[in-house]
């Protein structure tokens, strides 16, 4: 199979696909062309260079059989314009230096190497979510949610953090759910949740501590045994 380039001009960043391709065209052309049609798409604003089709049967797991009817029944379709490119001189690049172009990140790393960011554990819709569940009213409503974001950040503003403000949450629903209504009311009862957790927190770090220190009059206790019988 001849190499052939995927050519259009508008430069776009981004891609609008019409409904008609999944909803239309998809039940007659087939799952694979389909996807073939995608990968042209959104290779489209990479200007006037060709593709090696090797590159994408690997990209797309196809043979070349498959390649090829793909190729007519789109083009049968109207769906794409297959020409021969035999006088032209064509710079050629591989399909993973198109996706780093189309995704922009040619000068960092392949997409397949990057880091994937770590979504936090608590957010604010969690911890609305969370607090409504907790006092029985079940799923908030958009005002209830909105208010409850507002003073979130409100919390976040005066110094706490997301877990501190779950903490809060847990600490009133177990502590003081009599005094619970909304998000105002955790606003109100987080300094006392700070406090009962700083008090626990002290409270286990002396235990330790006096462990520590039992451990060791332990063991200096036993040493002076063993070097008593030593004696003996």
């Amino acid at each position: 199979m001849k190499d052939y380039s995927v050519v259009d001009r508008r430069k776009c960043s981004f891609m609008i696909l019409s409904k008609a391709i999944p909803l239309a065209y998809a039940p007659y052309v087939g799952a694979e062309a389909v996807s073939l049609y995608l990968v042209y798409a959104s290779l489209a604003d990479q200007g006037n260079a060709s593709v090696e089709p090797d590159d994408l049967k690997e990209f797309l797991n196809m043979d070349d059989e498959s390649l090829e009817k793909c190729n007519q029944v789109l083009e049968e379709y109207g769906l794409i314009k297959l020409e021969n490119h035999e006088h032209q001189d064509l710079s050629k690049k591989t399909l993973t230096s198109y996706i780093e172009d189309v995704l922009d990140v040619a000068q960092a790393e392949s997409p397949r190497k990057q880091k994937r960011t770590r979504q936090p554990l608590v957010t604010a819709a969690k911890l609305i979510a969370k607090l409504y569940q907790g006092i029985g009213q079940g799923k908030a409503d958009i005002f209830e949610r909105e208010s409850g974001k507002k003073h979130i950040s409100s919390m976040v503003k005066d110094g706490y953090s997301l877990e501190d403000i779950d903490f809060a949450i847990e600490w009133s629903l177990e502590n003081a759910i009599s005094e619970v209504e909304d998000f105002s009311s955790i606003k109100s009862l987080i300094g006392r949740a700070m406090a009962a957790r700083e008090e626990y927190m002290n409270k286990r770090t002396q235990q330790a501590e006096e462990e520590v220190k039992g451990q060791e009059e332990e063991q200096i206790e036993r040493k002076m045994v063993d070097a008593y019988r030593n004696i003996m």
